[in-house]
Parts: C-alpha cells; sequence; structure tokens
C-alpha cells in the first residue's frame, strides 16, 4: 500500500560551505532523522584514483569531497526545507531530489 505521508529526500552538500547551512534547514523545519554519508564524486575518482585521465582531470572541480544526505519526511517539511534553501546563495545550495515513498518502515518509533 503506497505511504502518501513520506517522501525520501536525498541531498548533496558538494562543500563545507554548503553543510552547514544544509543541517540548519533541516533542524529548522522539524527534520531531525537522517544519514549523512561521506561521498566523492566521479571527478575526484578521477582526480585521485585514475591517474591515466589526467588531463581530464584538469578540466574539473577541485574540491574532492561531499556528503549526501538522506532522510524520510513529510511533505510539508520537505516543503519547508526547500523554501529554506531556496534563499541560501547558490553556492550553499545543495543537489538532490525528493521522490514518492512506497511504504516506511521502523519510522518514529
Amino acid at each position: 500500500m503506497p505511504d502518501a505521508g513520506h517522501r525520501l529526500l536525498i541531498l548533496i552538500a558538494r562543500n563545507e560551505d554548503a553543510f552547514d547551512p544544509l543541517v540548519t534547514g533541516l533542524l529548522d523545519v522539524g527534520i531531525t532523522g537522517a544519514t549523512i554519508i561521506e561521498s566523492r564524486g566521479i571527478g575526484a575518482v578521477i582526480r585521485e584514483d585514475m591517474p591515466f585521465f589526467a588531463g581530464l582531470a584538469a578540466l574539473l572541480p577541485q574540491h574532492t569531497g561531499s556528503r549526501m544526505l538522506v532522510s524520510v519526511a513529510t511533505p510539508d517539511r520537505i516543503e519547508g526545507l526547500l523554501r529554506y534553501l531556496d534563499q541560501l546563495r547558490p553556492e550553499q545550495r545543495p543537489v538532490g531530489a525528493v521522490l514518492p515513498v512506497e511504504a516506511v518502515i521502523g519510522f518514529g518509533h
């Protein structure tokens, strides 16, 4: 049975300056449960682990790490977060997606 009350939120803070405002926004709208995953983009992998692509690496951004945030939240809280994120400077805004959730287990207990 579909769960119309929750959405999956996936956001990537591309640099350290983008992470603190993201966490502030989450807490401000009442999203207190989230998983943070340290991640690397393909540019960092090419630059650090694939030296045979050295020429291509010069064309890619220099930052090497990011943090991915995953959370399940209600649509109203996500809408509040999106409004907050829209007010940030462009370099502070995360990239991400909001997806429908088929079912939720272990949530809120």
